[in-house]
């Protein structure tokens, strides 16, 4: 990326990542979204909190100097949260196509201008696309760790209950598992 849109990207900071903040928690329900734009109330807000820092320090990154561990770091933590939160993928990444889009409406006048290039952007693009499949992975095994620990408690109460004679044979675990499923689509 050239060091002009690097420089913009910078100037622009604290406009962008408000902006960019904001997308990220469109996907969260109306109710929830007042709770979450108290970013500085850490204790009061872990989710809304941790989501801005880690987005800021995305941000940081990719008008910086790219570090990928540091990138990777950031974007766990935002992936774990959001698969905690039981989110579809499409939801849960949507906050980084979305960068695209905002970097052309905030950076119009100097992509129009030439002062800003389309390899700069496509630069910045291919950035945004790796980080993108980087997201789902790292989303995709968040939601594995999940299930294989809800999988993991139900194995230990059907254990505790067998060995309290309170169940007369255990529980099919594969079973479970798709039953609660469906019931939590209901």
């Amino acid at each position: 990326m050239s060091n002009r849109l690097n420089q913009l990207m910078q100037q622009k900071h604290e406009e962008l990542l408000k902006e960019w903040f904001e997308q990220a928690i469109a996907a969260y329900p109306a109710e929830a979204h007042k709770y979450f734009v108290r970013v500085d109330k850490e204790f009061a807000n872990p989710v809304g909190s941790n989501i801005y820092r880690s987005m800021d320090h995305l941000l940081a990154e990719l008008h910086g100097d790219r570090d990928a561990d540091k990138l990777y770091g950031h974007l766990e933590m935002i992936m774990k949260i959001r698969a905690v939160q039981d989110m579809k993928p499409s939801k849960a990444l949507a906050f980084l196509p979305s960068f695209k889009h905002l970097v052309l409406t905030t950076f119009k006048n100097e992509i129009n201008a030439g002062q800003v290039t389309q390899a700069d952007l496509d630069d910045l693009y291919t950035d945004i696309d790796t980080l993108m499949l980087i997201a789902f992975d790292l989303y995709s095994e968040s939601k594995e760790q999940l299930s294989n620990l809800r999988i993991a408690q139900v194995k230990e109460m059907n254990a505790m209950l067998q060995k309290a004679n309170l169940l007369n044979e255990s529980v099919d675990t594969s079973t479970f598992m798709r039953c609660s499923n469906y019931i939590e689509e209901e």
